[in-house]
């Protein structure tokens, strides 16, 4: 009988103890955040596992809105939504979904385009759109895409009304106009232009050239809304390895998007010249106005990296297909598709090249040629091989789908601009055919986009399988290398101007990043080429005194001795590489840079891989580099990474290093 009891005893204590525990997952923050009185919507990025369903601000009604989930089913990323009655700090919980649909009172908006006196007008429809972003009791967000018209629709501009109703009747309607469409005939156009919403006059400007391939946006609210300012939990972010952290040293510096660079269809921050070299704050993981906020949430940076987001649609970058057209392109969205267009060049010279081509005109400058635009021509110049992250932070923050899209059309790009030649890019979007920054950079946008975009959207399965396709041809190159011709595992020979003996690792640095994020974001395959790269790193600092540590970040390294002509991947079995690290001194000296304003943050990075991954003499190198550029004052008071904010990266944060861990020499296993 005591036998008995005590097993009945047993046995409600574990059922005590099975709902104390779903309890407390149901109160327990998986993410705490800073909200100001009024309407805040936001993006919220979780860890796998930290809610199933939906998530509760506070004690407050909460919206949530799934855009990723993980494979487990539970949310990755959602945009919530909720009406903050006073300012602090509310936790995020897992909690209950509020019930019923908002049917909301729409503005009344219309938006003029007044080209040689003609007025071609698009007015927001009265009705809801069924192109639903947010729906629940909360808010209501949806698309209108409608062609302004003067009697007759014009033949290629668009306005997309995005419209969110709160419950209230508060709200913003946010107005993006396209000249995107690959259609003959497309091409700049000059007008006026006028926006009212609800009888007021909202935004005009006289004379605005639209370049083919861009669009702009502005947003307005409606009703006297005035938004909750909001301060994200970066670490739930970081601890999902959706975002990476930074390290705490990051200087404090605040920017202000006001002048004429931050008016619609200009650069913002961003060189006009996109292929320029040398360092620029927009190249690095992240641009340097980004790090800076995500370190210190100041609300002034985030409108300067938000205004940085909406410009990256001035770029000549951007396509869709044309209403009708025989290639429908990828979802609702008719994102070019490599599937149905696989010889497509977003070039210039694709039509003469014969490849496929876009038919509008004119196209973007040329990178590396003339600075000066031809009649109808973007000033601005893009480029895959300086190409930054503009839109993926704002996405998180915000939930925007402006923002949704331009990840989007920058992953896109990447690939469509590579040249489709030589039967590499093929309908896979292989990059190869890049400089090798060009393929670290646009890998990076691709995984991202790939990564976080709308799972319900098919831009996401397609963005998806060309990141994949990229990964694996990747790993394919590394593992083909020949240990005894090529010990080293030097990769991407006859890529350098400077000579066909010598290879870039800072440059191969952004690509070993690109494979990295990918890794991080859930991807499986590419590790085979980052360790190659990264472990090449390695040996500069591992070798003294064959190859002396203090030059372990070199502008070239010389990996062998070069034949004539050009060199392909079907010259890595010919190639004479060297075989020993004082043979790579020997070709290497008179090519060093110091690491602090030089590579040393890059050379970071591929240590950072190696102490993660335990590989023997890592974390002795990166203690070795670490004064250089994490301690020793240059140019005024502040180190290096302090001031390169965008290299700052530190480690991601695992089961035995949790976020809140200090950040310093060394990642704790």
């Amino acid at each position: 009988m005591l036998k008995k009891c005590v097993r009945v005893s047993l046995g409600a204590f574990a059922i005590l103890l099975a709902t104390a525990t779903a309890l407390s997952a149901q109160t327990t923050p998986v993410a705490t955040v800073g909200l100001t009185a009024g309407w805040a919507t936001f993006g919220q990025g979780l860890p796998q596992g930290a809610s199933a369903t939906s998530l509760k601000i506070g004690t407050l009604t909460t919206q949530t809105d799934v855009k990723s989930r993980w494979p487990d089913g539970s949310i990755k990323f959602a945009i919530v939504t909720a009406n903050v009655p006073t300012a602090g700090s509310y936790g995020i919980t897992a909690g209950p979904a509020p019930v019923g649909t908002l049917t909301p009172t729409l503005p009344a908006a219309s938006v003029t385009l007044t080209i040689g006196g003609v007025a071609y007008v698009a007015t927001l429809p009265t009705t809801p759109s069924t192109d639903r972003w947010m729906s629940g009791p909360l808010v209501y967000e949806a698309r209108s895409v409608v062609t302004p018209a003067a009697g007759t629709p014009h033949a290629f501009l668009r306005v997309n009304f995005d419209t969110r109703v709160y419950s209230d009747g508060k709200g913003r309607v946010d107005v993006s106009v396209e000249n995107l469409l690959d259609k003959t005939g497309a091409t700049t156009v000059t007008y006026d232009v006028t926006i009212v919403v609800n009888g007021q006059t909202v935004f005009t400007k006289a004379g605005v050239q639209h370049y083919y391939l861009t669009r702009w946006r502005k947003l307005f609210p409606i009703a006297g809304t005035a938004p909750s300012a909001i301060t994200p939990d970066i670490k739930a972010f970081n601890a999902a390895r959706i975002l990476p952290p930074y390290l705490a040293l990051v200087d404090n510096q605040v920017s202000t998007p006001t002048g004429v660079d931050y008016d619609i269809l200009k650069s913002g921050a961003v060189d006009p010249n996109m292929p320029a070299h040398g360092g620029r704050a927009e190249l690095a993981p992240f641009p340097d106005w980004t790090a800076r906020y995500l370190v210190h949430k100041d609300q002034t940076q985030r409108s300067f990296v938000l205004v940085n987001g909406d410009l990256s649609g001035s770029w000549p970058i951007h396509v869709r297909e044309a209403e009708g057209s025989a290639t429908p392109g990828v979802g609702a969205e008719r994102i070019v598709s490599l599937d149905q267009r696989p010889t497509i060049w977003y070039d210039w010279r694709g039509q003469s090249a014969g490849y496929d081509f876009v038919k509008g005109s004119p196209m973007p400058i040329q990178e590396y040629g003339s600075l000066t635009p031809g009649p109808g021509q973007s000033p601005l110049i893009p480029d895959d091989a300086h190409q930054p992250s503009l839109a993926f932070v704002p996405y998180l923050m915000t939930g925007d789908r402006y923002y949704a899209e331009e990840m989007a059309f920058w992953a896109n790009y990447g690939m469509i601009r590579t040249y489709p030649g030589d039967d590499v890019r093929g309908g896979n979007g292989i990059l190869a055919y890049n400089e090798v920054r060009g393929f670290g950079w646009a890998l990076r946008n691709l995984a991202e986009a790939a990564a976080l975009y709308p799972d319900a959207s098919p831009v996401k399965a397609y963005l998806t399988a060309k990141t994949n396709a990229n990964l694996v041809w990747l790993d394919t190159f590394a593992n083909a290398q020949d240990p005894v011709k090529n010990p080293f595992k030097v990769l991407w020979i006859g890529k350098r101007p400077d000579g066909n003996q010598f290879v870039s690792l800072w440059e191969q640095t952004y690509l070993a990043y690109g494979i990295d994020r990918a890794l991080k974001l859930g991807f499986t395959a590419g590790k085979a080429h980052r360790d190659a790269i990264a472990k090449f790193q390695l040996r500069l600092f591992t070798s003294d005194p064959q190859y002396p540590k203090a030059q372990g970040a070199p502008y070239i390294v010389a990996v062998g001795t070069a034949p004539a002509g050009t060199i392909w991947y079907d010259s890595y079995a010919t190639f004479p590489f060297y075989t020993s690290m004082a043979q790579i001194w020997a070709g290497t000296a008179g090519n060093e840079r110091p690491f602090a304003g030089y590579y040393g943050p890059e050379a970071r990075m591929n240590l950072m891989y190696g102490i993660a991954d335990g590989w023997a003499g890592a974390q002795a190198a990166y203690d070795y580099l670490w004064p250089f550029i994490g301690v020793t004052a240059v140019w005024g008071p502040l180190p290096d990474l302090a001031q390169r904010a965008g290299w700052a990266v530190d480690f991601y944060p695992n089961a035995t290093r949790p976020i809140s861990a200090p950040t310093n020499l060394r990642i704790i296993r």
